[in-house]
């Protein structure tokens, strides 16, 4: 499984940094070794955010000494106080994995899960479904949000198996729910259980996963499920917002929940699907990019800004793959609802943060994840001049499959305030996601909706609930990077 390859090498790894040992022999550093020690000290040098900050530890990937520099990136990152800050700068191996895993493509189940701890059984888990993407294994297996998995391929659930559920090609699972214990008026879970047999299948996993209008205090309210900033996605959610348009929408409920980011290009379109018409038009600041300092001052003062626009061209390597045009279909909303959690994160986090001096907009659920910057994606080739690389080009094929996730900048609103920074975007309004409330992604009666309904004016009956599961801590199992990705950069790097 594609997606899955870099996330088990950050892991699985235990090695630790690479020092000389007095009065031993002195390690032997590999061609590949060495040419990906100096490819991450110039980019770290040059580009990364902190880069002042981690400058004393860059001879850590000395070619001559370093024999992984993979752990070494890890260990030398931003930290302050002891506590890392950056917890995303990676090294690896397959920078095209890593690509394809952040815009929805790769092999996949086509589900996104939870775990928790049973309680008496020590050193036993289980798996929550919280979403089932469109035409996927999963889906077509019959899964659903609230499902509970215990076992995998035979054997019962531990922290140590738990990412075969991502990772293996096919997989039998034991799925069953919660229901109640007439003896304690609590929940456990049921005796009752089938077997799910899936092949994962390389596909795209749409990150749209759910459009749809409900009427709430006497308006139109569109309700979007948005689970990944992938580039694919742009010209989908225009015909998205077209349609809440044609529905004659005056607010939306955005659920953010569960995207952990993506591309800076796919933020803006949004943006500017979202954002007044007028501010759309004048093309007004959406974004402020801060930089480190030797970057700022070689960067044109007009790339530290994100601005709306009708139209979106998307480049790659320098050609235009294509346009994407919004001037008919930003519905004009009032007010914005963002359902999030510690799940939303980055290009999430980014989108509320420079949408915020525009739109009302209230949050509903629990505290962001905090990335507050954004990054590129980098390979050699992409980094050094084309004459260095050329003259190179011995040393660098060893590693023309790496490539490295370096943070470059922190992003900020027109005013330059970041509401994410350092710890996340803290709700309006706390209400915690409960995939085990007994109802789908989109019924009025999810937790998380009924919340943004209940704000947007809708009036519910009361009842008691007694048929309902009560929430249960669970932690995401994360199968996805939480990642912004800038779509430009910032400037050529001319090794001396």
């Amino acid at each position: 499984m594609k997606r899955i390859i870099y996330i088990a090498v950050c892991l699985l790894s235990v090695l630790n940094a690479c020092r000389k040992d007095r009065g031993n022999p002195a390690k032997v550093v590999s061609p590949q070794a060495a040419a990906a020690d100096e490819f991450a000290a110039d980019v770290l040098g040059s580009w990364y955010l902190w880069s002042d900050e981690i400058a004393g530890s860059l001879g850590r990937l000395t070619p001559d000494t370093c024999t992984t520099p993979i752990a070494v990136v890890r260990e030398i990152r931003y930290h302050e106080n002891g506590k890392e800050v950056d917890h995303w700068t990676s090294l690896m191996e397959d920078l095209e994995a890593f690509s394809q895993s952040i815009q929805g493509l790769g092999v996949t189940y086509g589900y996104d899960l939870q775990y928790g701890k049973i309680a008496n059984q020590a050193g036993a888990y289980f798996l929550l479904v919280t979403y089932v993407a469109k035409d996927t294994p999963a889906e077509k297996a019959g899964l659903k949000r609230g499902d509970i998995l215990i076992s995998i391929n035979g054997d019962v659930i531990t922290k140590d198996n738990m990412n075969e559920a991502f990772s293996s090609r096919s997989i039998t699972l034991e799925v069953t729910e919660l229901v109640r214990d007439p003896s304690s008026g609590g929940y456990v879970i049921s005796s009752d259980r089938k077997s799910v047999s899936m092949t994962a299948v390389d596909m795209y996993e749409d990150p749209i996963l759910l459009t749809r209008t409900f009427d709430a205090g006497g308006k139109r309210v569109g309700y979007l499920v948005y689970n990944g900033f992938g580039v694919r996605s742009a010209l989908a959610l225009v015909d998205s917002c077209q349609k809440l348009k044609s529905a004659g929408i005056e607010e939306l409920i955005l659920d953010l929940r569960y995207n952990g980011g993506g591309f800076m290009y796919t933020t803006n379109v949004l943006a500017s699907l979202l954002a007044p018409m007028a501010n759309v038009e004048a093309e007004d600041v959406f974004q402020v990019e801060i930089f480190n300092k030797a970057l700022t001052a070689q960067i044109d003062p007009q790339s530290l800004v994100s601005r709306f626009s009708t139209t979106h061209p998307y480049y790659e390597k320098e050609s235009l793959l294509f346009t994407v045009d919004v001037s008919a279909a930003n519905p004009g909303i009032r007010k914005l609802y963002a359902l999030v959690s510690e799940g939303s994160a980055s290009a999430s986090e980014g989108l509320l943060v420079g949408l915020a001096p525009y739109l009302d907009i209230v949050t509903i659920g629990t505290r962001t994840h905090g990335k507050y910057c954004g990054g590129y994606l980098l390979a050699p080739d992409e980094f050094y001049t084309k004459d260095y690389y050329q003259q190179n080009l011995s040393k660098f094929s060893l590693i023309e499959k790496w490539g490295i996730y370096v943070m470059v900048s922190k992003f900020a609103d027109r005013d330059g305030k970041n509401a994410a920074e350092p710890d996340g975007i803290l709700p309006d309004i706390v209400v915690t996601d409960n995939p085990f409330d007994g109802y789908p992604l989109g019924d009025e009666n999810e937790t998380l909706l009924k919340a943004a309904l209940t704000a947007a004016g809708k009036t519910y009956t009361r009842a008691d609930g007694s048929s309902r599961p009560v929430y249960v801590r669970t932690e995401r199992l994360h199968h996805k990077p939480n990642i912004l990705i800038h779509s430009r950069k910032p400037v050529e790097f001319k090794q001396p």
